[in-house]
């Protein structure tokens, strides 16, 4: 049976959200969800009741009708009676990030999830086992969903100003940018780059109360690509390039 699942903010002790509730999602996105949840791996006998404490991360893609378990981060909110979206990262790129391991882009997706217990709760989060419904991969979505020229990029261009740092990385076909303020704000998005041109697949927005993504197909305009290219010098090749 499934339940409703309410972690506050552990920042601010705000109420919790779902993901993209403050502001909308991209208008091109065809799923929306959040990057505040962890993925377990099989073998994990305990759950961590500290928040910076190691855990087995999971390597492979969740598939349909598993039960995984998962750790979620506030502020976080879902609705037993429909799935919430979830990103997925191999443990690799979920504990360093992309650009530390871009040839991971590929094994990325968003996982409907459906809560089926609160296993234990902390501070500012909850582990939870959850029943996998649907699995959307990064790789399928330009295949999958019809393109779209509707909104805006803006935010992926980095602002510039002190405290900016960014970076671009290239594996396979795929790029991967990213910029942040600080630590305490940031962007980041998944693009191909191909014969037919550039194209944003998953893009993420982050802040200390936010860690949402959105995953579609939004092809680049000539002078939306210039201004991208623009804004990174050549990306740093992955480890299978």
């Amino acid at each position: 049976m499934s339940i409703t699942v309410s972690v506050p903010c552990p920042t601010c002790s705000g109420c919790a959200r779902p993901a993209w509730s403050e502001s909308p999602a991209p208008r091109w996105a065809a799923l929306a969800g959040t990057a505040r949840v962890e993925w377990a791996d099989g073998t994990l006998c305990s759950l961590p009741l500290d928040s910076r404490e190691l855990f087995p991360r999971a390597e492979s893609l969740p598939l349909p009708g598993e039960e995984r378990v998962v750790r979620v981060h506030g502020p976080f909110l879902a609705d037993g009676r429909v799935p919430f979206w979830a990103l997925f990262e191999p443990a690799l790129a979920a504990l360093n990030g992309l650009d530390e391991y871009p040839e991971l882009m590929r094994n990325c997706a968003l996982i409907a999830c459906t809560p089926l217990a609160v296993l234990a709760r902390g501070g500012g989060y909850a582990w939870l086992r959850v029943r996998v419904e649907e699995v959307t991969k990064l790789v399928e979505a330009a295949d999958r969903f019809p393109p779209s020229a509707v909104g805006s990029l803006e935010g992926l261009l980095p602002p510039g100003g002190a405290g900016m740092t960014s970076s671009q990385v290239a594996s396979g076909g795929l790029l991967y940018y990213c910029w942040s303020i600080q630590s305490n704000i940031g962007c980041w998005a998944v693009c191909t780059d191909d014969e037919h041109g550039m194209a944003v697949l998953l893009y993420g927005e982050w802040a200390f109360d936010q860690d949402d993504v959105a995953l579609g197909h939004r092809p680049l305009s000539p002078s939306e690509t210039a201004l991208l290219r623009a804004a990174w010098p050549d990306p740093r090749p992955g480890r299978n390039g």
